[in-house]
């Protein structure tokens, strides 16, 4: 049978020929079957803890229902996949976390394609930085916010099959990936209050007014938090 997933064009299947002592039904077989598991090396590579979550026979059943359903529209492999995390396979799992595990991981690997920013230093940081000045954020970030916990089961060790218990997962998680000093990526667990004063400074607001609208930042949280931001080099510019 003729895969519809790659071929809409009626007039270029009525142009194929076979080679060798392949007829033009055996050469597109091979092609599609060609097609499907590069598509499905794309997203195990992309998705390499769903992988592991769910195990290679529910993994691959999920990546064919995606292929099937999303043809390739890029001639970049690593653009597939955007919205794998909305794959109807993954309502009938166990896992409620499995979405959330997805949009990391594609974020992740986002990122991992950016080209890293210069940010200013701590010292330039600190200097410049007054109740009133608003930041500028660099590109090679992401702010993620998940209803459950995703990043212990995206660290487990890949030889690690113990089953995975509710509690790993249950409770919701504020993360910041990004990039420092050339392309390693560095992952930042925070807190309610750090990841909303955050995300206020990078809307744009001053450095008060992210701090004070941020429920549970007070002085000595505040401090902390404003080391790591002159320390990871996150801003670019500050007005």
């Amino acid at each position: 049978m003729r895969s519809t997933t790659f071929i809409s064009d009626p007039s270029f299947v009525a142009s194929i020929r076979g080679g060798g002592k392949l007829s033009a039904d055996e050469a597109l077989a091979v092609y599609s079957r060609g097609y499907v598991a590069r598509l499905t090396e794309a997203l195990g590579e992309t998705f390499e803890a769903c992988w592991r979550v769910l195990g290679d026979e529910r993994f691959f059943a999920a990546a064919a229902e995606y292929i099937r359903r999303n043809p390739s529209r890029s001639a970049n492999l690593s653009d597939y996949g955007d919205n794998f995390l909305r794959c109807q396979a993954f309502e009938s799992f166990e896992f409620p976390f499995l979405g959330d595990l997805a949009t990391y991981e594609w974020e992740f690997k986002e990122l991992f394609h950016v080209a890293p920013h210069r940010g200013l230093d701590a010292a330039t940081l600190s200097a410049r930085a007054k109740p009133d000045s608003r930041f500028r954020f660099g590109s090679a970030h992401r702010l993620l916010c998940f209803q459950h916990r995703v990043y212990p089961i995206w660290k487990r060790d890949r030889n690690d099959d113990s089953p995975l218990d509710p509690g790993q997962w249950q409770g919701p998680e504020h993360l910041l990936i990004y990039k420092k000093e050339g392309n390693s990526i560095f992952v930042r667990e925070l807190s309610a209050a750090e990841f909303a004063t955050l995300n206020s400074l990078r809307d744009g607001r001053t450095l008060a007014d992210a701090l004070e609208s941020a429920p549970g930042m007070d002085a000595e949280a505040a401090q902390s938090l404003f080391g790591f931001i002159a320390d990871s080099g996150l801003i670019t510019d500050v007005s």
